[in-house]
């Protein structure tokens, strides 16, 4: 059976970097949230959430109107549990099927959620560990036009940092340059390998 290790944080902690480093270094990663924007392109995925959010939720291009969905989600709790509920199982089962066709007797999942859903696939959790004000300056760089309001309620739908610390998941600190996340990692992956 492989060791299921999952990469977690707060938005802007660092996660997609501790995931490329871990590709780097040659380890198997599973991206949930990168899938599941994938697979809302796919049927039968597609189709439940046209009926859940109708037509709006998809561009002319076919793409995903990532601004409505974030309007949907983030202004009504009970559309942000229903497309969950379409979404998640969905990456469940592409994770399952991902797994059984990767090697090794260790591979990553990155996934945001990991703590909030309680994931009972992750063997060992290692938590991106940063302070919000970085993070804040973090998600405003790489989305120049979301206002501060937007970010806040988006940080405001997570668990605290206190919650998440709490948590028993292997600390990795982002808070400084690359070389001491990297120096983080590689003490993490000595307790978890």
């Amino acid at each position: 059976m492989k060791k299921i290790v999952c990469i977690t944080g707060g938005m802007g902690s660092g996660k997609s970097t501790v995931a490329g480093l871990l590709l780097e270094a040659g380890f198997a990663v599973y991206n949930s949230d990168a899938r599941a924007k994938e697979l809302m392109l796919e049927e039968p995925v597609r189709t439940e959430i046209k009926q859940l959010l109708g037509a709006s939720a998809y561009l002319d291009d076919g793409s995903l109107n990532k601004q409505f969905l974030a309007d949907q989600i983030f202004t009504h709790p009970g559309k942000k549990n229903s497309l969950e509920a379409i979404v998640h199982p969905a990456v469940r089962a592409d994770f399952e099927f991902w797994l059984t066709r990767t090697k090794g007797p260790v591979v990553f999942k990155e996934s945001a959620l990991t703590l909030e859903k309680g994931d009972a696939s992750c063997t060992t959790i290692l938590l991106v560990d940063c302070p919000v004000h970085i993070r804040f300056k973090r998600i405003q760089q790489r989305n120049p036009d979301w206002s501060n309001e937007a970010i806040q309620a988006r940080l405001g739908h997570q668990l605290s940092d206190v919650q998440r610390r709490n948590s028993g998941a292997i600390l990795l600190d982002n808070s400084g340059s690359l070389e001491a996340l990297k120096e983080s990692l590689d003490q993490a992956l000595a307790k978890c390998i």
